[in-house]
């Protein structure tokens, strides 16, 4: 496990824009794994501004969602769908032909996503966020390493802190990549800002294998990238 403990939180959000921007530079037809959330908003801002700047060309890129809110309508605000489509496929003027939406769960979703993850020969680069309490996407504690891509039930933790998202449904359930789906792709790229992401940094940097932080479960990948700012690097020391 490589760790990056960046000087400022602007510091931390330019160095993942820049290994994803560098990935997708030397490797123009990688398949990108794309991660949601407030911790991803200034990442994708700043990827959009460097690709930019770069005349950098995504034509022969392909992405992949991690995961989606199940019993939202298409379109609906609050869901990734929309999210990535706002602070990333529109400024950038990517077709929606290049990335991969979680399918309906009425339609075997969970296996077709599988398959069609197969079929791109796998994720090359990964990026992720984590949880107050180390979930990895939507896969909660007590999620096994080995899981696939499945329907999960959120805990109660988690419909509490997206209850502010939502104004007429509030999802139970979602669509999510495993823990050893995740596991799978040739690099992981984790992003953790924020104060309120200290313990699980400390507890994830502690433990080893451990269902209570599903993030634990990425530390024995050969090619994971934990960037922390000062204030999700608080609770931990890693000076000799």
């Amino acid at each position: 496990m490589r760790i990056i403990q960046a000087a400022s939180r602007e510091e931390a959000v330019e160095t993942v824009a820049s290994l994803i921007l560098e990935r997708i530079l030397r490797h123009p037809s990688s398949v990108i794994g794309l991660a949601t959330g407030r911790t991803m908003e200034p990442v994708y801002a700043r990827l959009c501004e460097d690709a930019v700047a770069a005349k950098a060309s995504l034509a022969q890129t392909f992405f992949f969602m991690l995961d989606e809110y199940v019993g939202l309508p298409d379109g609906h605000a609050a869901s990734f769908k929309h999210y990535i489509r706002t602070h990333f496929l529109r400024p950038l003027s990517i077709p929606e032909s290049q990335i991969a939406f979680p399918p309906a769960p009425e339609q075997d979703g969970p296996e077709r996503y599988e398959a069609l993850l197969k079929e791109s020969h796998g994720v090359d680069l990964q990026l992720l966020g984590i949880g107050q309490n180390g979930h990895i996407g939507f896969n909660e504690p007590g999620s096994d390493k080995n899981s696939r891509t499945r329907i999960v039930r959120l805990t109660p933790e988690t419909i509490s802190a997206n209850r502010s998202q939502f104004t007429d449904i509030i999802p139970e359930k979602a669509l999510s990549m495993g823990i050893g789906t995740i596991r799978e792709a040739k690099g992981l790229l984790l992003l953790a800002t924020g104060k309120s992401k200290a313990d699980a940094i400390k507890y994830l940097l502690n433990h080893h294998d451990d269902p209570a932080c599903p993030a634990s479960f990425l530390k024995d990948h050969p090619h994971f990238t934990l960037v922390l700012d000062p204030d999700a690097a608080s609770r931990i020391n890693l000076k000799i």
